[in-house]
């Protein structure tokens, strides 16, 4: 960097409830990765801060931005081995949205540095490139500290992701590698499937994957915190409904005239099974992939996640694009079979657990699905989606460490578990 230390602000307060890793456990402190040689998971928020501290960012210049006391507690407990200083974990209101979020950090680090350059980040997501990343911060940073904020796109083929995010249309004629945003649309899927397709054979457009680089002074300016709190007031003096406050990114890409940088790193949203299936390690032959505890018998292509240390998954027959994620809450077993294509039906399931139906298995376009009787108590949750002929036994195996297994196998014995397409 240009004799500066830029400061990071890492987006780390969303629900997460896209994706069904661990529960009601936000995704962003969820498992994303589990490392055979040490034995332990690192999470999203773990590993976002791993990158960016390599060579860009400082720790003790990360502030983490979380919208609850919960969160702040699962950010200071996984990233306090990362040094980033239990202080900098800051709880925001949970209606303020993307851009009041982005402001209100802003604010939060001028009062500390008048001079201070921010680097924005999801961090929920996942990017495959670390020294690219690490590249186009310093890049982006330095433009940002000589006044001219810049947004970091990517080029993604996914028509799911480019309707669903912010995309920036450029002149690729431009000699780079800032370039002037011609024009700037959010979630263009909301003006239908044929704008995606148009957006998707245009060269010139980029998905804005969250990442930015930003004068806080010039945030401050624009969205002063005075008028985020006018808004919030507001929020709450009419009993609004809307998720959040309502600012448009697209008016901040304009207002702060950002400037386009294209990042050489592949960008992917884990929203998804079928994503975060993508991006974890396959065994060589059957295809599956793992995360904590898990043993595998005759599976294919499925994906097994254990979010709780000592409850091991033994799965038999899985195949067909099918996920089993198992995790333990106040004591009690929490199961999901679905099929990767079903994933974003995780509020269902989320009601069901919450609901507390102990013993009574939930089902959603699900056939011949059973929960075996088990020796462990009548208090384990299981949920199917989108799966047929499936049972599962959960077990207590009474040793020292109080482990317990959940066997997941076919009920038919000599027929495999096929997924359902969702309808």
């Amino acid at each position: 960097m240009e004799n500066f230390a830029p400061y990071a602000v890492v987006l780390a307060g969303g629900r997460g409830s896209r994706l069904p890793i661990a529960g009601s456990i936000p995704k962003q402190f969820a498992p994303k990765f589990y490392d055979d040689k040490e034995k332990t998971s690192i999470t999203f928020v773990q590993d976002i801060v791993k990158m960016i501290t390599k060579k860009a960012i400082k720790p003790s210049k990360i502030i983490v931005v979380v919208t609850s006391e919960e969160q702040r507690q699962f950010a200071i407990e996984q990233l306090t081995p990362y040094k980033v200083p239990s202080t900098n974990v800051v709880i925001f209101d949970p209606h303020y949205g993307y851009v009041a979020v982005m402001a209100a950090a802003a604010d939060y680090i001028y009062r500390h540095d008048k001079n201070a350059v921010i680097f924005y980040t999801p961090s929920d997501s996942h990017i495959k490139g670390q020294e690219l990343l690490t590249e186009a911060i310093v890049q982006a940073c330095n433009e940002a500290h000589t006044g001219r904020p810049v947004l970091i796109g990517a080029k993604v083929a996914d028509a799911n992701i480019v309707g669903g995010c912010g995309n920036a249309k450029y002149d690729a004629s431009q000699p780079g590698p800032f370039y002037e945003i011609e024009n700037f649309i959010e979630k263009p899927g909301r003006l239908g499937e044929d704008y995606v397709k148009r957006i998707l054979m245009d060269d010139n457009t980029v998905v804005n994957t969250g990442l930015y680089a930003i004068k806080a002074s010039q945030f401050c300016r624009m969205y002063p915190q005075k008028k985020i709190d006018a808004l919030l007031k507001k929020y709450y003096d009419d009993g609004d409904i809307r998720a959040d406050l309502g600012l448009d990114p697209t008016e901040m890409v304009s207002k702060l005239g950002m400037r386009l940088m294209i990042g050489g790193f592949e960008w992917m949203d884990c929203g998804t099974l079928d994503a975060y299936y993508k991006i974890q390690v396959k065994t060589p032959n059957h295809r599956n992939a793992s995360i904590g505890e898990v043993k595998r018998f005759k599976c294919l292509g499925g994906l097994f996640v254990s979010a709780t240390e000592g409850m091991p998954i033994i799965a038999s027959k899985i195949q067909g694009g099918v996920a089993v994620l198992a995790h333990m809450h106040d004591g009690k077993p929490r199961i999901v079979v679905s099929s990767m294509q079903m994933s974003q039906e995780v509020g269902r399931i989320m009601e069901f657990f919450e609901k507390g139906n102990y013993a009574v298995p939930y089902s959603l376009n699900s056939e011949n699905c059973t929960l075996v009787p088990s020796n462990l108590s009548d208090e384990t949750l299981i949920a199917f989606l989108g799966v047929k002929n499936i049972s599962v036994t959960v077990n207590s195996i009474e040793i020292d460490d109080g482990k317990v297994i959940v066997p997941v196998q076919v009920s038919n014995p000599n027929g495999d578990c096929i997924f359902r397409e969702k309808k």
